[in-house]
C-alpha cells in the first residue's frame, strides 16, 4: 500500500513471501519456480501487464539473475566471498557489479523496444549507490519505522534523506558522463517476442542446448537493421509534420509544438532541424512559394503543403501530397493524398519513400477496428446520424466528394456513433444525378432525383436508405 503496488513490488512481494515460508519450512531455494509462481499471481490479477514494460523489465532481470547464480552461483561465491577482509570487501563490490551487469543484460531488449535507447553507465551507478543504500539508507529506514509509534521517526529520516541525495547526486552524476545514452533503432515487436523467447530457452534449460537461446535473440536483436524510420510524418491534426534528411535527423515544421517534438525525438532518437524558408532549401527538401514546399528521396517527389496558398498541386507533378491543411479529393484518386483531415481521422501518419511506390501507415490502422481505437466523425456527419436515427434503419452515409477513394460512412440505429465500411457493402447503386450536368461544388449541393435518394439535412452527402451491409468477399 506505501508503494503502490506497482508491477515489480508485487513481484518483490510475493517471492519474499515465498522465500519466508520456504525458510519457516527449511526448504530455502531460490529457484525459477518462485519466480514463475510469482508471474502466475500477476498475471492473474492484471493480464494486460504482460505487454507492459514494468513486467517485462523486472521479470527480465530476475530471470536472468536467477539463470545465472543457479548456473555459476558456487563458483561466483568463492571468487568474491572468500579470502581475506580486503578481498571480500573488493568482492562485495564486484558481486554488485556482476548483478547490475546481469540485470541489464535482462533488461535492456525491452529498454531499447520501448524507450529506443542504451544505457551504458549503469553499471558505475550502481558500484557507487548500491553500497550507500544498503549500509545507510535502508538502515535508517527501518529505524524511522521502529520510532515511529514515540514520534521519533525524524531522528532517522533526516540521515535517510541525506543518503538518498547522496544516491541521487550519484545518478545524475552518472547520467551526465558523456556516451551514457546511446539512441537505437526501432525494436520491431516481431523482434522483442524472439529475444523473450531465446532468452527464456537459455534461462530455463539445464543442458548444453540451452545456448541454442542465444540465437533466437541475435535475431530479434538483428531485427533492428530491417526497420527504418518514416520519410514524412503528419501528426498533431496536422500541426506537426516533419521530413527526414539525408543524414537521418528531421526537419519539423514552425507550427509543431514542443511536446510532439520531444515524442519524435524520444522515438527515433534523432536531432531536429530548423523547416528551411521560402526560396531556400534544406538538402532534400526545397521551398520554392509560400505555403509548398517539395521533398525528394528515393526516386519520389512529394509536396508539402504548409497553407492554402500552397493549394491546388498539380497531380501529375508530384508522386503524393502531404498538407497540413485540408487538400481536397481533386487528386486523391490517381496519387496518395494525405492532410490535416486524415490525420484527425487516423492519428499520426508515417509516410515511406521507396523506389516501387509510397507506403502510408496510420497510428489507428495500426491498432485495429477495437472498441477503444477512435473513428472521428465531423460534426456535419453527426448530424446526419441524429436526424435519420429515429427511422429505427440502417443506413449507407456516402460523400460524394469521397466516393472517389471509397470511403463510406454506414450509420445505424443499434450504433451509437458511426462506423466506416467499404463502399462495396453498401447497396450498389449508380451515384444520382441532376437533369443537366454541373460541377463537383455545384452538384455536391444540388437536390437528389434519383429514385431511392432523399436529400440530406447537410450538403455534401447522399443518403440511402438499405440494408446492413453485407460481407465483402475477395
Amino acid at each position: 500500500m506505501i508503494s503502490g503496488a506497482a508491477i515489480p513490488t508485487q513481484r518483490a512481494f510475493i517471492m519474499t513471501g515465498i522465500v519466508f515460508a520456504a525458510i519457516l519450512i527449511d526448504r530455502l531455494r531460490l529457484s525459477m519456480r518462485i519466480c514463475a509462481l510469482a508471474a502466475l499471481v500477476v498475471l492473474l490479477l492484471d493480464p494486460a501487464s504482460l505487454v507492459g514494460v514494468s513486467f517485462q523489465m523486472s521479470f527480465g532481470a530476475v530471470v536472468a539473475l536467477i539463470a545465472v547464480y543457479e548456473t555459476w552461483g558456487t563458483r561466483l561465491a568463492y571468487l568474491f566471498h572468500s579470502g581475506s577482509f580486503g578481498r571480500k570487501a573488493l568482492g562485495y563490490f564486484g558481486a554488485v557489479a556482476v548483478t547490475t551487469l546481469v540485470a541489464t543484460v535482462g533488461t535492456e531488449p525491452f529498454a531499447i523496444y520501448h524507450f529506443h535507447h542504451l544505457v551504458l553507465y549503469s553499471p558505475l551507478a550502481n558500484v557507487i549507490a548500491v553500497p550507500i543504500s544498503a549500509m545507510w539508507t535502508l538502515p535508517w529506514g527501518v529505524i524511522a519505522c521502529l520510532l515511529m509509534p514515540f514520534g521519533l521517526e525524524k531522528v532517522a529520516l533526516v540521515p535517510m534523506g541525506w543518503g538518498i541525495d547522496v544516491t541521487i547526486a550519484v545518478a545524475q552524476w552518472v547520467a551526465a558522463l558523456p556516451g551514457n545514452v546511446w539512441s537505437m533503432p526501432r525494436l520491431p515487436t516481431s523482434g522483442v517476442v524472439l529475444v523473450a523467447l531465446g532468452g527464456c530457452w537459455l534461462c530455463l534449460w539445464q543442458g548444453k542446448w540451452r545456448w541454442w537461446g542465444t540465437a533466437g535473440i541475435a535475431a530479434g536483436m538483428a531485427a533492428m537493421l530491417l526497420t527504418r524510420p518514416p520519410d514524412l510524418i503528419l501528426a498533431d491534426f496536422g500541426r506537426f509534420l516533419a521530413a527526414r534528411a539525408a543524414d537521418g535527423n528531421y526537419l519539423v515544421a514552425d507550427t509543431s509544438e514542443k511536446l510532439t517534438r520531444s515524442f519524435l525525438v524520444q522515438e527515433t532518437g534523432a536531432s531536429l532541424l530548423p523547416w528551411p524558408g521560402v526560396a531556400s532549401a534544406a538538402g532534400a527538401l526545397e521551398c520554392p512559394a509560400e505555403g509548398r514546399c517539395f521533398y525528394a528521396a528515393h526516386g519520389r517527389r512529394v509536396a508539402l503543403v504548409s497553407g492554402e496558398a500552397g493549394l491546388p498541386i498539380p497531380c501529375n507533378a508530384v508522386d503524393a501530397i502531404v498538407a497540413q491543411v485540408p487538400a481536397g479529393f481533386q487528386c486523391r484518386s490517381q496519387i496518395p493524398v494525405v492532410d490535416r483531415i486524415d490525420s484527425w481521422r487516423q492519428g499520426a501518419i508515417a509516410v515511406w519513400l521507396e523506389a516501387g511506390g509510397v507506403t502510408i501507415e496510420s497510428t489507428n490502422a495500426s491498432r485495429g477496428d477495437r472498441p477503444w481505437v477512435p473513428h472521428p466523425i465531423s460534426a456535419r456527419e453527426l448530424e446526419i446520424y441524429r436526424a435519420l436515427r429515429a427511422q429505427k434503419t440502417s443506413l449507407c452515409v456516402l460523400c460524394v466528394s469521397r466516393a472517389l477513394c471509397g470511403e463510406a460512412f454506414y450509420f445505424s440505429s443499434h450504433h451509437s456513433i458511426g462506423k466506416r465500411v467499404d463502399t462495396r457493402q453498401c447497396s450498389r447503386m449508380p451515384r444520382p444525378r441532376s437533369g443537366r450536368r454541373r460541377s463537383a461544388a455545384k452538384r455536391s449541393r444540388a437536390p437528389v432525383i434519383a429514385s431511392g435518394w432523399r436529400s440530406p439535412p447537410v450538403g455534401r452527402y447522399w443518403i440511402r436508405l438499405s440494408r446492413k451491409p453485407r460481407r465483402v468477399t475477395k
